[in-house]
């Protein structure tokens, strides 16, 4: 399935890699290399900092899955799609993206736009 809009090249058009931020594959890169705890309490942290790790990863899944839903919109609504048809097959790209199946692509497309909305309105009445 082609991305509405996709780059030509892996990193064209992101902010990443520009001004000394690093990418999601620097990210990568780096943490395998960090060496396994060479003592029993230094594991446990190190177990309990991936959990950290695998969390933040899930926050910026959903935030992206949101900005990617706002991006192909705007692709769409430039190339004319109808309104009531913008936003189609985001959720199977989201799926395809996660190496999940197209239903819970689905689901999970649905609870990221669900926490960006709660944490939007938090904001606002927090504001």
């Amino acid at each position: 399935m082609e991305v509405v809009g996709a780059a030509a090249e892996p990193g064209d058009g992101t902010v990443a890699g520009l001004y000394g931020v690093p990418t999601v594959s620097d990210v990568l890169a780096l943490l395998a290399r960090v060496p396994v705890a060479s003592a029993g309490a230094g594991m446990i942290d190190q177990l309990r900092q991936l959990e950290d790790v695998k969390s933040l990863a899930g926050a910026r899944q959903a935030d992206i899955t949101v900005a990617f839903d706002g991006f192909q919109r705007r692709v769409q609504a430039a190339a004319g799609v109808p309104a009531d048809e913008q936003g189609a097959g985001v959720a199977a790209q989201i799926a395809l993206a996660r190496r999940e199946s197209p239903a819970k692509g689905g689901r999970l497309f649905g609870l990221a736009k669900g926490v960006s909305d709660c944490l939007c309105r938090r904001a606002v009445v927090a504001g």
